[in-house]
Protein backbone atom coordinates (compact mmCIF):
# COMPACT_ATOMS: atom_id res chain seq x y z
CA UNK A 1 0.00 0.00 0.00
CA UNK A 2 0.63 3.27 -0.73
CA UNK A 3 0.82 7.07 0.66
CA UNK A 4 -0.24 9.36 -1.96
CA UNK A 5 -3.67 9.77 -2.75
CA UNK A 6 -5.84 10.44 -5.49
CA UNK A 7 -8.65 12.38 -5.55
CA UNK A 8 -12.25 11.51 -6.41
CA UNK A 9 -11.79 13.57 -9.38
CA UNK A 10 -8.31 12.40 -10.46
CA UNK A 11 -9.39 8.91 -9.76
CA UNK A 12 -12.62 8.90 -12.35
CA UNK A 13 -10.08 10.54 -15.09
CA UNK A 14 -7.60 7.92 -14.63
CA UNK A 15 -10.08 5.56 -14.80
CA UNK A 16 -12.01 6.86 -17.74
CA UNK A 17 -8.61 6.99 -19.63
CA UNK A 18 -7.48 3.78 -18.15
CA UNK A 19 -11.04 2.55 -20.32
CA UNK A 20 -10.01 4.57 -23.47
CA UNK A 21 -6.94 3.04 -23.94
CA UNK A 22 -8.57 -0.70 -23.87
CA UNK A 23 -11.52 0.79 -26.36
CA UNK A 24 -8.40 1.90 -29.05
CA UNK A 25 -7.06 -1.63 -28.48
CA UNK A 26 -10.12 -3.48 -30.16
CA UNK A 27 -8.19 -4.62 -33.10
CA UNK A 28 -9.06 -2.97 -36.30
CA UNK A 29 -9.24 -5.59 -38.41
CA UNK A 30 -11.82 -7.05 -36.48
CA UNK A 31 -15.38 -7.82 -37.90
CA UNK A 32 -17.72 -4.80 -36.94
CA UNK A 33 -20.02 -6.89 -35.08
CA UNK A 34 -17.15 -8.69 -32.86
CA UNK A 35 -15.97 -4.68 -32.52
CA UNK A 36 -18.82 -3.99 -30.92
CA UNK A 37 -19.16 -6.84 -29.14
CA UNK A 38 -15.84 -5.85 -27.79
CA UNK A 39 -16.32 -2.19 -27.16
CA UNK A 40 -19.77 -3.59 -25.65
CA UNK A 41 -17.89 -5.94 -22.74
CA UNK A 42 -15.43 -3.36 -22.30
CA UNK A 43 -17.39 -1.01 -21.72
CA UNK A 44 -19.26 -3.13 -19.13
CA UNK A 45 -16.13 -3.67 -17.28
CA UNK A 46 -14.93 -0.57 -16.69
CA UNK A 47 -18.53 0.35 -15.77
CA UNK A 48 -18.70 -2.30 -13.17
CA UNK A 49 -14.91 -0.84 -11.80
CA UNK A 50 -16.36 2.41 -11.77
CA UNK A 51 -18.99 1.50 -9.05
CA UNK A 52 -16.61 -0.04 -7.21
CA UNK A 53 -14.74 3.40 -6.97
CA UNK A 54 -17.66 5.24 -6.45
CA UNK A 55 -18.83 3.56 -3.59
CA UNK A 56 -15.30 3.93 -2.52
CA UNK A 57 -14.93 7.52 -2.32
CA UNK A 58 -18.91 7.56 -1.11
CA UNK A 59 -17.66 5.93 2.13
CA UNK A 60 -15.08 8.53 2.56
CA UNK A 61 -12.39 6.36 0.74
CA UNK A 62 -9.63 7.29 -1.16
CA UNK A 63 -7.07 5.42 -3.28
CA UNK A 64 -3.61 5.94 -5.18
CA UNK A 65 -1.68 5.79 -8.06
CA UNK A 66 -2.71 3.28 -10.12
CA UNK A 67 -5.63 2.82 -7.82
CA UNK A 68 -2.96 1.30 -5.10
CA UNK A 69 -4.60 0.65 -1.68
CA UNK A 70 -3.71 3.09 1.01
CA UNK A 71 -2.25 2.35 4.69
CA UNK A 72 -4.58 5.09 6.13
CA UNK A 73 -7.55 2.81 4.94
CA UNK A 74 -6.55 -0.93 5.05
CA UNK A 75 -8.56 -1.23 8.63
CA UNK A 76 -11.84 -0.26 6.95
CA UNK A 77 -13.47 -3.57 6.02
CA UNK A 78 -14.83 -3.44 2.79
CA UNK A 79 -11.73 -0.80 1.30
CA UNK A 80 -10.12 -4.40 0.45
CA UNK A 81 -12.78 -5.86 -1.39
CA UNK A 82 -13.50 -2.18 -3.51
CA UNK A 83 -10.45 -2.36 -4.52
CA UNK A 84 -9.97 -6.15 -5.56
CA UNK A 85 -12.95 -5.00 -7.70
CA UNK A 86 -11.36 -2.20 -9.21
CA UNK A 87 -8.56 -4.48 -9.96
CA UNK A 88 -10.23 -7.31 -11.19
CA UNK A 89 -12.50 -5.18 -14.05
CA UNK A 90 -9.51 -3.47 -15.40
CA UNK A 91 -7.59 -6.80 -15.60
CA UNK A 92 -10.63 -9.18 -17.57
CA UNK A 93 -10.40 -6.06 -19.63
CA UNK A 94 -6.61 -6.83 -20.25
CA UNK A 95 -7.30 -10.02 -20.83
CA UNK A 96 -10.43 -9.87 -23.25
CA UNK A 97 -7.70 -8.02 -25.25
CA UNK A 98 -5.18 -10.45 -25.00
CA UNK A 99 -7.14 -13.04 -26.53
CA UNK A 100 -7.70 -10.96 -29.65
CA UNK A 101 -5.53 -11.72 -32.41
CA UNK A 102 -2.49 -9.18 -33.42
CA UNK A 103 -2.53 -8.71 -37.27
CA UNK A 104 -4.90 -9.11 -40.16
CA UNK A 105 -6.15 -12.54 -40.97
CA UNK A 106 -4.85 -13.73 -44.26
CA UNK A 107 -6.26 -13.21 -47.50
CA UNK A 108 -7.24 -15.18 -50.22
CA UNK A 109 -4.79 -16.53 -52.26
Amino acid sequence: MTGMTMNQEEAFRTLEEQKQKFLTRIPGHAPLLRKRYLAHVLEDEAGAAQKHLQVLYEAGLAVGPGFAGLESHAAHPKYGFWLEGIRRHLARCEAILAEQPEGRPPGPG
